[in-house]
């Protein structure tokens, strides 16, 4: 049986080697595939076709790697059986991750795994550990990152203190240019706008009064302006209509002290090495450098703006987090979270969105009661689960009859490819005891191969259909299952939610829409037996 080998090649930015000699990939990533291909041509058992995946430019520090996670699920789907790989720092240096991978996950998948320079080899450690060697090795490059990544932190900290930023997105009313102070310049236009935040706070302006103050005069959100000024590429849900000044875009340019002409880092950290998770550092232990470019407001305009926020006191909610709709309701017109309340008389959902933008959002303002809209989706959601348990009970009717008729199709197709190529064994027969001549025998050789090759592509489509099919039946009636088992509930729970629904639009409360994740499948299940 061919094997499917898959090259795992990686190369970090702190390695040093990319792009050299004007090449796409780094000449490490071309070293560890020549290293490779030259175990491989060595092997004696190793033999098949070889996929790469390549992560050039990315951290071994953590798994989130594209090329690493499109490997694994190739793994998962049953498409590779060796995974090879230069050494064990280039599947990661992270001491139990790599572990997990080695000792876990791997073998429940089935997978064979080698790293060449490590001398590791799965197939020689079935029923063993990894060995001291490879826990030493696989914890000095856990260490070698740490080092590295506390290497660059003291690096960065110096150049912090010497008065450089290091910052890759400028604060809004700041361009980059390394002929001005500090390497920031303000920006005239926005600047303008900042200069009437503060000036509008510390007149007593609420910022709910500012955002609407703003939005009345068409002025461009920060991002809206980064956008038409191609500074930044714009990602984000809401329509371009709700992208409106709010409260708390107000909030966070006068609580930014380099509009003061500092340098502010060290704003957040990770949590860990490798982690993508980063928190908040404490003000006192971020390194602020005053006077470092040119500033537009004062310190005293900004100390007075910090006491004018400290006066406006924000509402306090109790919020439950064990709702069943918890984190799936979305505002239908801004498409961002909506907020779940209790309120002394009952549980609400609102559109925080349309609470801080106010009058200026399209987005519905009310208190909708969280009773109506679990009712509604609940009843929805029963509709489409006896829809779902319907057609799972057509699917098994039918089922065994077409499994039956491609299985047959099957076995005839491949009768009669067996037919044709002892047929052409016939042919050469008669070549070879003189019957025929070279130019009849390859005249009717190339005509048995041709029929043989159009068949085994019909007998290859008809699998790849079958294969298909036995994947929709299988899980519809997973899904049959999971309807049938839910059916005996009176309300939504928890449960219920996570497993069936992916989001829902409340746009009032007399218009909500439900989407489902098993939607595709049932739009499916409806072409093939409504």
């Amino acid at each position: 049986m061919t094997q499917m080998l898959a090259f795992y090649l990686r190369l970090s930015m702190s390695d040093g080697d990319l792009g050299k000699d004007n090449k796409d990939e780094s000449n490490s990533i071309e070293n560890q595939r020549l290293l490779l291909k030259s175990y491989l041509d060595a092997s004696e058992e190793l033999d098949g076709e070889v996929c790469e995946y390549v992560d050039d430019g990315y951290s071994g520090t953590n798994f989130n790697r594209p090329s690493f996670i499109r490997m694994i699920e190739d793994a998962k789907r049953g498409k590779i059986s060796t995974i090879l790989v230069k050494d064990l720092s280039r599947l990661g240096r992270d001491y139990i991750g790599v572990g997990d991978y080695l000792e876990q996950i791997f073998p429940v998948l089935g997978i064979r795994f080698i790293a060449v320079n490590s001398h590791y080899d799965s197939n020689k450690l079935i029923g063993k550990t990894m060995g001291l060697d490879m826990a030493v090795s696989n914890l000095v490059n856990s260490l070698y990152s740490r080092d590295c990544s506390k290497k660059v932190k003291s690096g960065l900290h110096a150049r912090w203190k010497n008065g450089y930023s290091t910052t890759g997105r400028l604060p809004y009313g700041f361009v980059k240019d390394k002929s001005a102070r500090g390497g920031w310049a303000v920006d005239a236009e926005p600047a303008k706008v900042i200069r009437q935040i503060f000036e509008k706070a510390n007149g007593g302006w609420s910022t709910r009064m500012i955002a609407d103050s703003l939005n009345e005069q068409g002025i461009l959100t920060p991002g809206k302006y980064r956008e038409s000024k191609e500074m930044y590429g714009g990602n984000h849900k809401t329509p371009d209509s709700e992208r409106l000044w709010d409260v708390g875009m107000i909030r966070t340019i006068l609580v930014r002290y380099e509009y003061t002409g500092a340098f502010v880092q060290n704003y957040r950290e990770k949590v860990s090495v490798g982690s993508n998770v980063t928190r908040a550092v404490p003000e006192d232990k971020r390194v602020i450098i005053e006077d470092a470019h040119d500033a537009i407001i004062t310190k005293e305009e900004y100390e007075n703006a910090q006491i004018a926020i400290r006066q406006m006191n924000k509402p306090k909610f109790k919020i439950n987090n064990e709702y069943p709709l918890r984190g799936l309701i979305r505002c239908g017109v801004c498409r961002l979270s909506m907020t779940y309340l209790e309120l002394a008389y009952e549980p609400v959902y609102y559109c925080p969105h349309k609470k801080k933008v106010g009058r200026h959002s399209d987005c519905c303002g009310d208190y909708i009661p969280a009773v109506h809209i679990d009712e509604a989706v609940w009843r929805m959601l029963r509709q489409q689960l006896n829809q779902l348990h319907d057609f799972g009970i057509q699917m098994e009717l039918r089922k065994g009859r077409e499994t039956k008729k491609g299985s047959l199709d099957c076995k005839q197709m491949r009768s009669e490819i067996d037919k044709l190529k002892a047929e052409r064994i016939r042919q050469y027969e008669a070549y070879a005891e003189g019957i025929l001549s070279r130019e009849q025998y390859l005249v009717k050789k190339s005509a048995l191969t041709a029929a043989v090759e159009s068949l085994q592509g019909k007998l290859e489509r008809l699998n790849t259909m079958i294969e298909d099919e036995d994947r929709f039946t299988g899980e519809l009636a997973l899904m049959k299952q999971k309807a049938g088992e839910s059916m005996g509930n009176d309300r939504l729970t928890r449960e219920l939610a996570e497993a069936f629904i992916d989001t829902v639009y409340v746009y009032d409360s007399k218009h909500i829409e439900v989407v489902f994740k098993f939607e595709d499948l049932l739009q499916r299940a409806m072409k093939k037996y409504a």
